[in-house]
């Protein structure tokens, strides 16, 4: 690729402005996200005249309309998608590497290991949490659970998976599973308020579950997990004074500033972890 080195080291310092941001204000603003989307999109333009391949243009796409997705359905931050975007079109091969897939890997792992494991010890260690029961999500997660194992055991067997593979797998998912489990717990006593109307900030995060039933499905709600000006003047109309909405939730950038310093730093991370 064009200037690979530059390009990391533009990739590096975005993330790490980011990251930053994202620790202390809980944002990833525009002007960082903005200038790095721009200049992505400059390599990208030289890659297709040097190299004639439009199967460039497939991965930032896909990015896009992947993260998109998850940002419509609340799933991830405006401010994450536009960074994982411009990520996409500045660097998703180094040295002839998947980058990305790597970057992207080391920093969905660690995050869901260490946010699982502090949240799950904060709320374990709670005076006064509320009782655990047996529930559909609960089962639900415990179904899961055993899918999961299943499919490693399988590729296990077959030799498609690495005992390092597994070993770095099954660490983040015990623990992410423990959470997806006491997740509507968890989420009550660490991230949910309720806010009035005019206190709702640019693309919030509803919690839908906590709305009064057949409430999202009236406001538009059923798939879409964010609010937008026209929908709190929905809400208003309907008189809908307060809304459940997840605030304070754990920033992903410092993780992905790690998961690009490690893939720069062994580029076939990717190959090596599942290729036996």
């Amino acid at each position: 690729m064009f200037l690979e080195e530059i390009r990391l080291a533009i990739l590096l310092i975005g993330a790490a402005i980011a990251a930053y941001t994202d620790l202390k204000k809980g944002l990833i603003y525009n002007s960082i996200t903005y200038p790095m989307i721009a200049l992505g999109a400059i390599f990208l333009l030289v890659d297709l005249i040097s190299t004639n391949n439009i199967f460039l243009i497939a991965i930032p796409l896909f990015i896009f309309l992947f993260t998109y997705a998850l940002y419509f359905t609340g799933k991830l931050g405006g401010g994450d998608v536009k960074f994982l975007v411009a990520m996409a079109l500045l660097l998703p091969f180094y040295r002839q590497q998947p980058f990305m897939l790597s970057a992207l890997l080391i920093a969905s792992l660690s995050s869901a290991f260490l946010i699982s494991a502090i949240t799950l010890f904060k709320f374990f260690m709670m005076k006064n949490r509320p009782k655990i029961k047996i529930d559909s999500n609960l089962l639900k997660t415990l179904a899961l659970g055993v899918a999961i194992l299943v499919y490693l055991a399988v590729f296990s067997l077959f030799g498609t998976l690495s005992l390092l593979a597994i070993i770095v797998l099954c660490i983040p998912l015990f623990f992410s599973l423990m959470f997806l489990a006491l997740r509507t717990y968890i989420q009550g006593c660490f991230f949910l308020q309720w806010v009035s109307i005019d206190a709702l900030e640019e693309d919030e995060i509803v919690a839908k579950e906590y709305l009064e039933k057949g409430a999202a499905e009236e406001l538009g709600l059923s798939l879409k997990g964010i609010i937008t000006e026209k929908d709190k003047e929905r809400l208003k109309k309907l008189g809908i004074a307060r809304v459940p909405v997840y605030r304070n939730l754990p920033p992903f950038a410092p993780f992905l500033l790690f998961g690009i310093i490690v893939a720069a730093l062994v580029p076939d991370f990717f190959i090596k972890l599942f290729v036996p």
